[in-house]
């Protein structure tokens, strides 16, 4: 089973990194193009300025004069090599990664600076190219003053620009980093607040006792109100549902139990008047009627059983208090005497020992669980009855040696009209349904398992 909330924060992070991962993406694109522009347009600012101030001002025997010498501008030696390093005025960072040259129009050097040496830069072509100088590769722009007929040619090292864009792209980069983790912090908490009325109305519905049909009345989200609305819808159903069944059962016994007595009686009149005839008379006809009554007893034990389930399920409080457990035990044993004398019997119970219930309830717990317990036992087989008091429950069980039930049978045998064997089964599989709610009124917990090598035991937490 997957969680809602962790695929939803899932999502919501994977759409995050995306939109970051692409975003970051071009912006270190655009930030690299912008800044090739800004160099280039900086060489190109550059080489007019030395053209307007420099160039502009040489007369002619100044320019035969730098023919013969030309002029060295020196650049200081500095240690600072990158931005993220201390410079100052005097010594900028990248101020020895710069070069400039003036060329007369046959090659000839008239002034440069130190930066790049005496290497001609240009390949005399104006406008933009790139050269490798002493291991460096060197951005280049050359401009033609055709009036002086001198070469003007800037240059930038590559590296400046390749430290300028790894700095942006660092910090494109890192503050997505940073930032995503808060994000999934947030969003994890935000789900959490966003799925809590699912988690309310889940525990609300888990902590409903099986019988409580009523509508969900506490507020929820209106994105939640539908779900609500169909709850409520499908709880009335079942609850309507649940009341026409129980009312035909309830019908059904009622109009049953007047003819089954009818039968019944007319089948003991039979039998007496077959006494006065003939002994072979009575030997063919008698076991009919002992069918008759068997039926009748089973048919009418049926009956019982259905107008207490609904007399249970009318229940809306019990009379608890607090009841000697051995004094209910013994209530039930005598009225099963006549089952319980053929079997063994081993009583585990602490004098004295009380347990908070309704005592007319419980005995009909108790009476049913035993009475199942002697139904499914060999004869003459033991039957265990245990009591346990573990603060704040108690715990009592009864042990049988009897043919025991599966996992699966298990699983069912607290259904209503579930009998594990349909052809050799007694009863119409209501005893375990009865006793389940009833335990569940006291609020407390009916168990079933299978107890090795052979038997079942039933066990009641109060």
């Amino acid at each position: 089973m997957f969680s809602l909330r962790l695929l939803f924060s899932l999502l919501m992070l994977l759409g995050i990194v995306l939109t970051v991962t692409f975003s970051s993406i071009l912006s270190s694109r655009d930030a690299m193009h912008e800044l090739e522009e800004l160099f280039d347009a900086q060489m190109v600012q550059t080489a007019k300025m030395l053209e307007q101030f420099y160039v502009n001002q040489l007369t002619e025997a100044q320019f035969e004069q730098l023919v013969k010498r030309p002029i060295l501008f020196h650049v200081a030696d500095s240690s600072v090599e990158t931005f993220a390093q201390q410079a100052n005025p005097i010594t900028l960072s990248y101020e020895h990664k710069l070069s400039f040259q003036l060329l007369s129009n046959t090659g000839q050097l008239l002034a440069y600076s130190d930066s790049s040496g005496e290497e001609t830069l240009t390949h005399f072509t104006q406008g933009y190219e790139s050269r490798m100088i002493g291991g460096d590769l060197w951005h280049v722009y050359s401009l033609f003053s055709a009036p002086h007929q001198v070469w003007i040619v800037t240059a930038q090292r590559d590296d400046v620009r390749r430290e300028l864009v790894s700095l942006i792209v660092r910090n494109t980069w890192h503050s997505p980093l940073i930032i995503t983790p808060i994000m999934m912090c947030i969003m994890l908490l935000l789900t959490y607040y966003l799925f809590k009325p699912l988690k309310l109305l889940a525990r609300h519905l888990d902590k409903r006792p099986a019988h409580d049909l009523t509508p969900i009345s506490f507020k929820l989200p209106s994105e939640l109100a539908s779900m609500q609305k169909a709850l409520n819808s499908y709880f009335l159903r079942i609850a309507d549902t649940m009341m026409r069944e129980r009312r035909f059962s309830a019908d059904a016994a009622h109009e049953l139990k007047t003819p089954l007595a009818i039968i019944k009686l007319h089948s003991d009149g039979l039998a007496d008047v077959l006494l006065t005839q003939s002994q072979d008379v009575q030997q063919s006809t008698l076991p009919y009627i002992d069918a008759i009554g068997a039926g009748v007893n089973r048919i009418n034990h049926t009956v019982e059983q259905l107008l207490l389930l609904s007399r249970v399920d009318a229940i809306s409080a019990l009379n608890r208090s607090e009841c000697q457990l051995q004094h209910i035990i013994d209530n039930v044993i005598n009225q099963l005497l006549p089952i319980v004398a053929d079997y063994e019997w081993q009583i585990n119970i602490p004098p004295q020992m009380t347990v908070n219930a309704d005592p007319f309830y419980l005995e009909l717990v108790l009476k049913n669980i035993i009475e199942n317990a002697c139904k499914y036992s060999p004869v003459e087989s033991l039957i265990t009855i245990n009591a346990f008091k573990h603060e704040p429950f108690t715990l009592i069980e009864v042990i049988d040696q009897g043919c025991g039930m599966s996992a699966e049978e298990i699983v069912l045998a607290k259904n209503r009209f579930y009998r594990a064997d349909e052809t050799t089964s007694q009863g119409a599989g209501l005893g375990l349904s009865i006793c389940q709610h009833i335990v569940s009124l006291h609020h407390g917990e009916l168990t079933v398992s299978s107890v090795a090598p052979r038997g079942l035991k039933v066990s009641i937490q109060l």
